[in-house]
């Protein structure tokens, strides 16, 4: 047979072959998979909110089963976010900062792996407290210092244990006022770098009311805080301040700033208890920096700074009685702040003075010493002062001492402008009396509207030399009276 005739009988075996292992290709190597992931559309929404992902997948034209999987590409700085539902279609997170939060879906279908990303950007926004009626803990939300973490826009009741957390802003509305009420844990500890701030939305002196405590609770603590532009007004019996303790109520207050108050820094209730008060700094307050009943004095420190641009650089201390088992202690302060005497003041235990105390009276007031006792003992540098709100002669009444007791002792005191009204008529700025006892020495009476001593009966006793181991000068009617 010819060459031209086999030709055509081998094409057509060629041809055969062909198409045999086209057909065999298309058995062995299926089409692959396809699939295509979809993280979802961007997103713009504030701090605190719930974050909801939404993924998909299309193309998958085998129908394998299809895994999901999210993860942050990245974050701002120091956020602690976590992703809940990390490995579903529609995983969620709170975002604790602002910034860009950008997330990654990976979609695994067989072998196949498809990925796609989306952007949630998140701008700060306070939240807005109301009633605490369950234990609450709030956390530093920014790390920005002075942005308001919380708002408060009305009265709010503290009716459970609140904690606040280091780094916490709370700014509140105008007039707005925290109650913490009955039995209620208060608990606002902030650290050196990093305080609990309370403030108001507007940095107005007097902007918001304050902090009302009703709270008998003794875990009660304001410690490394600020508590700023509050006393705006009233809020009970006549009081404005930026923190109140009302009647029975407890407070731990240390390393903490009270400034820019409307009216008092703060005020302490007849009844209130300081469980510990240590270098609180007390400035820019349109009144006095501390009003408070004679029963917290002792608690308060030499450190804490009181005279730093308020109204009144003075602690006015209500009518009251120094009462108590032992003998109680009133310090000095480092910056020379004074007490004031507004109404009487009675003392009915061991009173001792320290070291540089300066007591202002208010005019036609007196204090007495009705039992116990006195002990007044300065030093040369740091003399103990007995003076008048208003610097005149005979401005306030005197003291009276009745107790005999070898305890009533005077010793580089300074007793200015007494002598107002007196006991049986006789004016003096120092009154011995129902067979009471002083001893007095290296001290000065000057101003006084009468005597500088009035010794009133046969069995009172003063020290023999009083006349000559003391200084009187510019007293009305005399050195010392006795009225035997």
């Amino acid at each position: 047979m010819s060459l031209i005739k086999r030709l055509p009988l081998f094409l057509l075996a060629a041809t055969l072959l062909l198409e045999s292992c086209e057909t065999k290709d298309k058995t062995t190597n299926p089409k692959p998979t396809v699939i295509t992931a979809n993280a979802g559309t961007d997103q713009a929404v504030n701090t605190g909110q719930v974050i909801t992902l939404t993924g998909s997948t299309a193309n998958n034209n085998e129908n394998n089963t299809v895994t999901y999987s999210w993860t942050f590409l990245r974050k701002p700085t120091n956020s602690q976010v976590t992703l809940t539902g990390a490995n579903t279609v529609n995983p969620s997170f709170i975002p604790d900062l602002p910034g860009e939060y950008e997330l990654e879906l990976t979609i695994t279908a067989g072998d196949v792996t498809a990925k796609d990303k989306v952007l949630v950007s998140v701008t700060f926004a306070p939240i807005v407290l109301t009633d605490i009626e369950a234990v609450t803990v709030l956390e530093d939300r920014t790390p920005d210092p002075n942005a308001a973490d919380y708002y408060v826009n009305d009265d709010i009741n503290v009716d459970a244990d609140l904690t606040i957390k280091p780094g916490v802003v709370i700014a509140f509305a105008e007039d707005a006022l925290m109650f913490v009420n009955e039995n209620a844990a208060f608990v606002a500890k902030g650290e050196a770098n990093k305080k609990v701030k309370f403030t108001g939305k507007l940095a107005n002196r007097g902007h918001w009311a304050g902090i009302l405590i009703y709270s008998t609770n003794s875990l009660n603590e304001i410690s490394q805080a600020e508590v700023l532009y509050a006393g705006s007004e009233e809020i009970i019996s006549g009081v404005r301040a930026a923190i109140t303790l009302a009647d029975r109520a407890r407070l731990t207050i240390n390393n903490t700033t009270i400034a820019e108050s409307g009216a008092n820094g703060m005020f302490l209730n007849e009844g209130s208890l300081l469980v510990a008060f240590a270098n609180n700094t007390f400035k820019n307050n349109a009144a006095a920096p501390l009003v408070t009943y004679a029963a917290n004095v002792p608690k308060l420190d030499a450190t804490s700074v009181f005279s730093s641009n308020n109204g009144k650089n003075v602690i006015e201390v209500q009518r009251s009685i120094i009462e108590g088992a032992a003998e109680i202690t009133w310090p000095a302060f480092n910056d020379n702040t004074p007490y004031r005497f507004v109404e009487f003041i009675g003392v009915e235990t061991g009173w001792k003075l320290m070291p540089g105390v300066t007591i202002e009276v208010a005019d036609d007031t007196y204090f007495d010493i009705s039992a116990g006792y006195l002990k007044a003992i300065g030093t040369a540098e740091r003399k103990i002062t007995f003076t008048g709100v208003t610097k005149a002669t005979g401005a306030w009444n005197g003291i009276i001492i009745y107790p005999r007791s070898a305890n009533n002792i005077m010793e580089n005191v300074q007793i200015s402008y007494a002598g107002g009204d007196g006991i049986s008529g006789i004016k003096a700025a120092v009154t011995v009396t129902h067979g009471g006892s002083l001893s007095i020495r290296k001290s000065t009476i000057n101003n006084s509207g009468g005597y500088g001593i009035h010794v009133n009966g046969d069995d009172v006793t003063v020290n023999a030399d009083v006349e000559t181991v003391n200084t009187f000068t510019n007293n009305t009617q005399g050195k010392v009276y006795y009225n035997h």
